[in-house]
C-alpha cells in the first residue's frame, strides 16, 4: 500500500512537472560576436541609432526543439567588455510570420514591419549586466503557430556612450540579416544585408495540444522541488542534459546512460533552474526548483 502511494505521489508530481513545460529554442551557431551591424549598435562609437530585421525559419525552430506555441521572451548572448546601465535606451522589437526565409533583395524597414506584432518596447532601458544570455520579456507575447518562418525587427537609440564595446553573438547565415547603424536617427538608416545574424533563444510555451503530447510522450522528472536528487524517466532512448540557471549559464552536463535513473544536483544552491532534455529527435527544457 506505502509503495503504491509513493508511486502515486511521485506521477502526480511528475505530472505537475510537466504541464509548466517551457520549451527553450537557441537558434544559430556562434562564428563570432559583433558591437555593431549585427544587432544593437553597442560600440562607443557616434552610431548611436540601430536597425535590425533578422530571418529565422520553422524548420530551425523545430529542430531546436520549438513547438508552436506562445513565445513569452527571447534572449540574446552578450559579451564584451562594456555595460550599459543608464536607463535611458529606447529599444522596440516585433515579430511577425513571414513564408521567405532569406533577403533576396534589401528590404525597406516601413514595408516589412507592417503587420508585425510589437512585444517589447521601452524608452528607459537598461541592459542587463554582466556576459551571457540576457532576456527580453514581452509586454506582449507572441503566438507562433509551428509553420512559418519568422522575422524578428529590433530598433534600438542609445543617447548614452557604453563603457566598453558590447558585443552580441551571431552566427554566420548568407542572407538571411538586415542591419544598419547611424548617427542621426532611425529614419535615416537604410538597410543593408549581411550574414551576420544575431544568435536567440525563443523561450515557447506549448500550445494545449502539444503540452498534452509532451505530457504522454516528454521526459519525467521528480519531485520538483528537491533539495538533492532528481529522478527520472523516459520512453524513448536520451542523449544528453544540460542544466543552467535563470541566467542562461550552463552549470551541469552530462551524457544519460538509461532511461531511468537519478541526476544529482545537491552542489547546486537554492533557486530555480532549468534542464534540457535531449534525445535524437527532440529536445525539451523543464523549470524546476533546488531547495
Amino acid at each position: 500500500m506505502k509503495k503504491t502511494l509513493l508511486f502515486f505521489i511521485f506521477g502526480m508530481l511528475a505530472f505537475c512537472f510537466q504541464i509548466e513545460a517551457q520549451v527553450i529554442a537557441t537558434l544559430g551557431v556562434q562564428t563570432g560576436s559583433s558591437s555593431t551591424n549585427s544587432l544593437l549598435s553597442t560600440s562607443t562609437t557616434v552610431n548611436r541609432y540601430s536597425r535590425t530585421m533578422s530571418l529565422y525559419t520553422a524548420s530551425e525552430i523545430i529542430t531546436a526543439g520549438g513547438l508552436s506555441g506562445t513565445i513569452t521572451s527571447l534572449s540574446w548572448s552578450k559579451a564584451g567588455v562594456g555595460e550599459y546601465t543608464f536607463g535611458d535606451a529606447y529599444i522596440k522589437v516585433y515579430i511577425k510570420h513571414v513564408t521567405h526565409s532569406n533577403w533576396a533583395s534589401v528590404p525597406s524597414w516601413t514595408t516589412e514591419v507592417e503587420g508585425a506584432t510589437e512585444v517589447f518596447t521601452s524608452s528607459t532601458y537598461s541592459i542587463p549586466t554582466g556576459i551571457g544570455w540576457k532576456e527580453v520579456p514581452f509586454t506582449t507575447p507572441f503566438e507562433w503557430n509551428g509553420t512559418s518562418n519568422i522575422v524578428i525587427f529590433v530598433e534600438w537609440y542609445r543617447p548614452s556612450t557604453p563603457t566598453g564595446d558590447i558585443a552580441w553573438g551571431r552566427s554566420t547565415d548568407a542572407t538571411m540579416n538586415a542591419t544598419r547603424v547611424g548617427s542621426t536617427s532611425l529614419d535615416a538608416l537604410v538597410m543593408l544585408i549581411n550574414s551576420s545574424r544575431p544568435l536567440v533563444q525563443l523561450n515557447i510555451t506549448p500550445n494545449t495540444a502539444n503540452l498534452e503530447d509532451v505530457t504522454k510522450t516528454s521526459f519525467q522528472l521528480y519531485p520538483n522541488p528537491t533539495n538533492e536528487l532528481l529522478f527520472y524517466t523516459s520512453e524513448r532512448s536520451l542523449n544528453n542534459y544540460v542544466i543552467y540557471n535563470s541566467n542562461g549559464q550552463t552549470l551541469k552536463e552530462a551524457d544519460f546512460t538509461a532511461t531511468e535513473g537519478q541526476i544529482n544536483v545537491a552542489n547546486l544552491t537554492s533557486g530555480v533552474y532549468y534542464i534540457k532534455i535531449i534525445s535524437a529527435d527532440k529536445s525539451e527544457v523543464f523549470k524546476w526548483v533546488k531547495l
